[in-house]
């Protein structure tokens, strides 16, 4: 029984960009280092002089954001908060600060806070929403974004993360209005087309998708995963030539995707080409050396071309210590059963 080159497709659709649009940014001014680390100096100053100058540690902890000194923001919001307890904005602020580092159920707690001194934040709702997507509990973000919503009805970014909220909990028809909704309110949004073509790729509207990627890559023709992604959905309608052409583009763009190699591979495996299979295998080990299905695919590639039974061998054995299940499969093969080692 000759082992077949395992074609996962399906599996390999669509790597999903959960890229959040709302992410807590204190200020969008250009930032001038040294204008705010000479104003830092200034505070510290005002402060050691008078610990209890409060004003100073949030006009110091404000310019710390927005130098990525999260760490240190928060340590200044907490002495405010310590002495004025009940300020919203002021959680608001630490709450991005600890999203900044990472701290997602420290923000959360923050801006829940918030929401209960100040019930009409849609901004603490939206980034409550978004740190709760990264912490997977997506039932809790949609609610979060609803509310928001509810609140304001004209900032795609709610919109936007609820639809991501939903494509995590395979409620694909529902994000596909989310993102229509962000179409609607900003028609160039590359993200909102990406993930709308992810949602109709799930729902198996290949045409949709399809549409949705070349709006992508008009709008932005060096967006690497937008070529990617296209050539799974081209895939799945059996378009392997066109396919290709996409993991080439996406290679063309960015040489280190090691996951369009192993792609490629698996389409010239299955047309034939068993040499150009090889090299793509090949790059594609060079990039992830770790990967038993890359040596098991790329030694049956080896066996097909002929005269290469030596290197298969060695990915054969390669494949076996990096995954042992191949053990049984490989008994199989006899050019290969004589140099398995020994249970």
């Amino acid at each position: 029984m000759q082992l077949v080159n395992r074609v996962v497709f399906l599996l390999f659709l669509i790597t999903l960009q959960i890229t959040i649009l709302t992410l807590p940014v204190y200020s969008d001014d250009d930032i001038d280092i040294n204008k705010y680390q000479k104003q830092i100096e200034r505070y510290t100053n005002i402060i050691d002089k008078n610990p209890e100058s409060y004003s100073n540690y949030l006009k110091r902890a404000d310019v710390e954001y927005k130098l990525g000194m999260y760490k240190e923001a928060i340590e200044d919001y907490t002495v405010v908060l310590k002495k004025y307890p009940d300020v919203a904005e002021t959680y608001f602020l630490r709450g991005n600060s600890r999203f900044g580092v990472k701290d997602y159920k420290g923000a959360i707690e923050d801006f829940t806070k918030t929401i209960d001194l100040e019930p009409a934040s849609v901004t603490a709702y939206s980034n409550r929403g978004t740190a709760k997507i990264i912490l997977k509990d997506y039932n809790g973000a949609i609610k979060d974004f609803d509310i928001a919503i509810k609140l304001d009805d004209d900032i795609y970014d709610s919109y936007y993360n609820r639809g991501i909220a939903k494509l995590n909990i395979k409620d694909y028809k529902s994000a596909i209005d989310d993102f229509n909704k962000v179409i609607k309110l900003e028609p160039d949004k590359t993200d909102a087309y990406l993930e709308r073509a992810h949602a109709k790729a799930y729902l198996s509207d290949y045409k949709g998708a399809i549409e949705d990627f070349n709006k992508v890559i008009s709008i932005n023709p060096k967006l690497v995963s937008a070529y990617y992604d296209r050539g799974h959905v081209k895939i799945q309608q059996n378009d392997l030539v066109g396919a290709a052409k996409d993991f080439t583009k996406t290679l063309e763009l960015d040489n280190k995707f090691a996951p369009a190699y192993f792609n490629r591979a698996m389409i010239h495996y299955a047309t034939k080409n068993y040499d150009k299979a090889v090299t793509d295998y090949s790059a594609y080990i060079a990039l992830n050396s770790n990967d038993a299905e890359a040596y098991n695919n790329r030694a049956l590639s080896r066996m097909h071309i002929g005269g290469q039974t030596k290197e298969a061998v060695y990915d054969c054995l390669k494949a076996l210590k990096l995954n042992p299940e191949y053990y049984p499969r490989y008994q199989e093969l006899p050019w290969l059963k004589y140099y398995l080692p020994q249970k």
